[in-house]
């Protein structure tokens, strides 16, 4: 019998060879959720994995061809919804604990990876409209994304192809962002595009900004480490936690952490 879990957003890490490159030796992967599938043996693939024993989740060919409704051409057999799909949990879940941390709708919003979860409209819809920027690595991903919000929100909203370690973005020009899965599906390429996609969040995070973490792929102890304390003020540390009107963390389907920039010292400093 296999038992294997991940459930995912998209990595968001740019291509710089073909599309079906895997980015890094990989690393090990905290697996808190079990798929099992009976009519396995051990020496087969499990269903989030290509013959090799890869996980797709760290394959930008998985993105675009599920982004496409074209994974019916990947290794793996999870054939995902092109879509819609909610990863974790969906606004409704989420909206008491982004309100608590991001409580100014005019607040700068940054979306990390984004494609076929409608979790950013629904949050455009409640008000955070007055400036958000949403990319992932995937092109596929940005087109579904951009359909999902349509023409009258996308007037609005600033949808990017980039890659995390090199976001076309000013220093210090956003004021909280959303990371669901995101940075659990770039863990799986490598520990240093992790690392550097941390960083690059460090450049672009405004003092007193946030970032707003929905996990549970990544060990929480490495989680917590790749956030500099010396840049970074810790809020939630993926431990049980509740909102003010008492919704808990255990309905977001994995853990939340979040952080806040410190005022004391800039990311160039170091």
């Amino acid at each position: 019998m296999v038992a294997f879990a991940t459930f995912l957003t998209a990595a968001f890490v740019t291509s710089h060879d073909s599309t079906s490159t895997r980015y890094g030796s990989g690393t090990k992967l905290r697996t808190t959720v079990n798929v099992n599938d009976n009519n396995n043996d051990n020496n087969k693939p499990s269903i989030h994995q290509d013959e090799d024993g890869t996980c797709v989740y760290g394959l930008k060919s998985y993105w675009d061809d599920m982004y496409q409704g074209d994974n019916s051409n990947s290794d793996s057999s999870d054939q995902l919804p092109a879509e819609l799909y909610s990863w974790y949990c969906g606004w409704d879940e989420l909206a008491p604990f982004w309100t608590m941390l991001v409580p100014d709708p005019t607040a700068r919003v940054l979306v990390a990876g984004i494609g076929n979860d409608p979790t950013p409209i629904e949050m455009y819809d409640a008000g955070w409209n007055t400036s958000m920027t949403a990319f992932d690595y995937s092109e596929a991903g940005v087109a579904r994304a951009s359909q999902l919000f349509g023409v009258s929100r996308t007037q609005n909203v600033q949808l990017l192809t980039a890659d995390a370690r090199n976001l076309p973005l000013p220093d210090a020009s956003i004021d909280a962002t959303l990371d669901k899965g995101t940075l659990d599906a770039i863990y799986i390429t490598g520990k240093d595009v992790f690392h550097d996609s941390v960083t690059e969040l460090a450049r672009v995070t405004a003092e007193q900004g946030v970032v707003v973490c929905v996990s549970r792929v990544i060990m929480p102890n490495e989680l917590m480490a790749a956030f500099d304390a010396r840049l970074w003020e810790v809020i939630h540390d993926g431990e049980l936690a509740f909102a003010p009107d008492g919704e808990a963390t255990i309905d977001l389907g994995a853990e939340l952490y979040s952080w806040r920039r410190r005022k004391e010292i800039t990311a160039t400093a170091l």
